[in-house]
């Protein structure tokens, strides 16, 4: 009887099918500007084919529809694109505004198909359902938390809070834990402090030095968490082995590390885990090069840390059947429009370097994985300039603000993560370039760099 409940899916696999699209990224990665992009440069495909060159089933002229589909009757409020087109639409354009909780859009696609069996057994269209999920990035950031104890991660954390660039901003809630420690009596106003100290401290890790590991993430982006109370806690120093006292201040923050794990965490870990296709990673490179040396090891550990909580696998006929497993991950360096052309085959080389180790994992377990650099939304053109007497490769922009478009030489992209020597100075500092006005209308699309590629690598197999 199971089996036969299974049996809607065999038609799912041969005809009308959806696929859910996770978007994921650390903060100020350009989750919001690329859904953007790629909801209307696909409803624009359909007429306007050459906006995406290499999505190969719009170059072949099999896109024969697409429309977008209204929200479900569900729990899950619906991507804002109505918002971020008209900010891009205004006068003058500017960047929407960052998505702060869980999001959903959902497209039709319906399509000309190709390929053995579809030509066998359907002979002419079909129709994909491409669901979208966008949530900020930082909530990935608390996934590991779910194998970990509560002694554990505070050590974990203590320590990165005692080093480098983290410790004078860790100053003020590290005096504050010496002042109340583990063993006192339980209080939850003390609790309170302590919370709103180690926040502040996380939001200035992230706003000052450009950090990524920053946990839990939901301290910064709580997004629409009805009891407060589960995010009253912070690490506190505990000795190895050292059992936590009932009563003592400890023990209520490892109570509420516990709850908020039990309550927040592992629901949303499940969701993702149990509906979720195809994964892709955006990664601000640029900003992390310009932080210096700790910002940008430290983002390559967040997302050796994200990362290290999916799971991959092959979308076989069995898995489709019994549990879909992610199959296909793209990691995408963002921001790509800022650096000449020439440059972007670097920008996508480091993009590789960073993620090896997760991308060995996801090889091993047999899934695709790619990296890219991509603009989901075009801000310059490519130019030349004279420097010191030589030519050399720019791009040209208007920053946000401004009124004359300037010439910006970003310098040399390494491929490779950078040695020591590489950080005696600070990166170029990157502008914020003005987004390009565009019409709101479907039918129009958006300029980018790389979309193209991006898309057909998530979704040229069910296209076909």
């Amino acid at each position: 009887m199971r089996m036969l409940e299974k049996l809607p899916t065999l038609r799912a696999l041969a005809g009308d099918r959806t696929l859910r699209i996770a978007v994921t990224g650390l903060s100020r990665s350009g989750k919001t500007a690329f859904i953007t992009s790629l909801v209307q440069n696909l409803l624009s495909a359909v007429g306007r084919p050459a906006r995406l060159p290499f999505l190969r089933a719009a170059a072949e002229r099999r896109l024969l529809g697409a429309r977008l589909l209204a929200p479900e009757a569900d729990d899950l409020p619906p991507f804002p694109l109505d918002n971020t087109v008209a900010a891009l639409a205004a006068d003058p354009p500017h960047w929407p505004a960052s998505t702060t909780d869980l999001r959903r859009v959902r497209l039709s696609l319906r399509f000309s198909t190709a390929g053995f069996l579809r030509v066998g057994l359907l002979r002419g269209t079909a129709q994909l359902t491409v669901e979208i999920l966008d949530y900020p990035g930082e909530w990935l950031l608390d996934l590991p938390l779910l194998q970990q104890s509560y002694g554990d991660w505070s050590r974990a954390m203590l320590a990165l809070a005692r080093r480098g660039v983290r410790a004078p901003l860790a100053r003020d809630w590290l005096d504050f834990l010496a002042r109340h420690p583990a063993d006192r009596a339980d209080n939850p106003d003390t609790a309170s402090r302590a919370h709103a100290l180690y926040r502040d401290f996380l939001a200035a890790c992230r706003d000052r030095e450009q950090l990524s590991l920053l946990q839990p993430g939901r301290f910064l982006n709580p997004g629409q968490i009805v009891d407060i109370s589960l995010l009253q806690f912070c690490p506190m120093p505990l000795a190895i082995g050292a059992r936590v006292q009932p009563g003592t201040f400890a023990a209520l923050m490892e109570e509420r590390f516990e709850d908020y794990k039990r309550a927040i965490v592992q629901p949303f870990f499940a969701q993702l885990a149990r509906s979720v296709d195809r994964q892709i990673v955006l990664v601000d490179v640029l900003r992390a090069l310009n932080a210096g040396e700790e910002a940008f090891a430290d983002q390559r550990l967040a997302l050796d840390t994200i990362l290290s909580a999916f799971r991959f696998g092959r979308r076989s006929l069995l898995r489709r059947l019994f549990g879909a497993r992610i199959d296909r991950v793209l990691f995408a360096a963002t921001k790509a429009d800022h650096v000449p052309a020439l440059q972007r085959d670097h920008l996508e080389a480091l993009m590789a370097n960073l993620v090896e180790a997760p991308t060995l994992r996801a090889r091993a377990a047999h899934a695709r994985v790619a990296a890219a650099a991509l603009a989901s939304i075009r801000c310059t053109e490519d130019g030349t300039d004279v420097i010191d007497g030589r030519k050399v490769d720019v791009v040209v922009g208007l920053p946000e603000g401004g009124e004359r478009r300037v010439r910006f030489f970003p310098g040399i992209v390494p491929v490779t993560p950078p040695p020591a020597g590489f950080w005696g100075e600070r990166f170029t500092e990157f502008p914020i370039f003005q987004p390009p006005r565009i019409t709101g209308a479907e039918s129009d699309g958006i300029p980018h760099i790389n979309l193209d590629k991006a898309l057909d690598f998530l979704l040229e197999d069910a296209l076909t």
